[in-house]
């Protein structure tokens, strides 16, 4: 069974396998098919599949990675990977060294980005022809709306412009846009690092 999820971002739980929609498209013709043939359940929203099992390592998942995936030519990172949850928050309630920075599982997958904050892990699909600045853009962007303005993120912001000053963004199918201090978000980075 599928749940499709409107939302540009997903939140890893426990152990999760995610896979790029487009290389289920590739290899197995559409994610339909993919999930009825394999009787595999998780959710979308289009752009990546996410699969969750509730413990690590996740058994049953990686045995699926090797038994579907990896024969049928898929890869690790360039199609597929797996995610653990990040706890962001200790037993005395302190905040977690890795907590306002990019997710550890996720750092040599071009085409997803991520962020863990205080409220959770967050995974976004990313276009991988962005330059390398348009991706940092985006990532500290998105923590910063998910650390100051959580209800934009729900409305899927996209940048369209970023100009010497400004990062300049829109909410879903607004015609209204809005603005970001380039600094602000530099700023914020040095800070958290």
């Amino acid at each position: 069974m599928i749940h499709y999820n409107d939302s540009d971002f997903m939140k890893p739980v426990f152990s999760t396998l995610v896979i790029n929609v487009a290389s289920i498209v590739k290899h197995f013709q559409s994610l339909q098919n993919f999930t009825e043939k394999h009787h595999l359940s998780g959710e979308t929203n289009g752009k990546i599949f996410a699969s969750a099992e509730m413990c690590m390592p996740a058994f049953r998942l990686e045995a699926f990675a090797l038994e579907v995936l990896i024969p049928n030519g898929m890869k690790v990172n360039e199609d597929f990977l797996f995610i653990d949850e990040m706890l962001t928050a200790g037993v005395d309630g302190y905040s977690d060294p890795t907590t306002n920075k990019e997710h550890p599982d996720c750092a040599n997958c071009n085409w997803l980005q991520s962020v863990i904050v205080d409220k959770g892990n967050y995974i976004w699909y990313s276009d991988p022809n962005l330059t390398d600045f348009e991706k940092e853009a985006t990532f500290l962007l998105n923590r910063h709306l998910l650390l100051y303005a959580e209800p934009r993120i729900k409305l899927n912001p996209r940048i369209f412009k970023i100009d010497e000053t400004f990062i300049h963004y829109t909410l879903s199918d607004e015609q209204r846009h809005y603005r970001v201090h380039r600094e602000a978000l530099w700023f914020k980075k040095q800070k958290y690092e």
